[in-house]
């Protein structure tokens, strides 16, 4: 009998260096609660939501100096979960996106063609590759197609439903402490 052992390469850095330990711990935390996964998993799908915002991020970095460089990019269903799970731990998501984006970046939920047919998620792969991260296949591939967005959430997804805040808001820049 021959036994072969297959040694699989991650190429990248562990996407953990991304935030503050006690950052990540905390979405692992809340992850693990809501979903009952165990604790390997959810590092790892913790790990991949914050590869795809730091790729969302460095986007929205581009597109604000070049419009043109703008691209949407898109979570796999597992990936969202953790997103959504993100969001929710406010002081961890804000001071996130603003070190990824200098803003906030925001969740619109949204299925489509573009998504339905692998063509978001075959465009979104490059750009996770290219933040340096460990992009884990098992969260990836073959997760075409996938979103945790039901077909009612189609016309929530555009800008054009999105109006001023009028006085609400001041027009200057918000200083935001922490």
């Amino acid at each position: 009998m021959t036994v072969t052992i297959e040694r699989v390469e991650q190429i990248g850095r562990n996407p953990r260096e991304l935030v503050p330990p006690w950052a990540y711990e905390l979405l692992v935390k809340d992850f693990r609660k809501k979903h009952h996964s165990s604790h390997p998993y959810t590092e790892r799908v913790i790990g991949q939501n914050l590869v795809f915002l730091k790729a969302a991020g460095k986007i929205r970095r581009e597109s604000r100096r070049d419009p043109r460089a703008y691209v949407r990019i898109v979570p796999t269903r597992p990936v969202d979960e953790a997103w959504h799970e993100a969001l929710q731990r406010t002081e961890v998501y804000l001071p996130m996106s603003l070190a990824f984006a200098d803003s906030m970046i925001h969740h619109r939920p949204v299925m489509d063609d573009d998504i339905r047919s692998g063509a978001a998620l075959a465009r979104t792969i490059p750009y996770l590759k290219a933040t340096g991260m460990y992009v884990d296949p098992e969260f990836w591939d073959d997760e075409s197609g996938s979103s945790c967005c039901p077909p009612e959430c189609n016309d929530q997804s555009g800008r054009g439903l999105l109006g001023s805040w009028g006085d609400l808001i001041p027009d200057r820049a918000l200083t935001i402490q922490f």
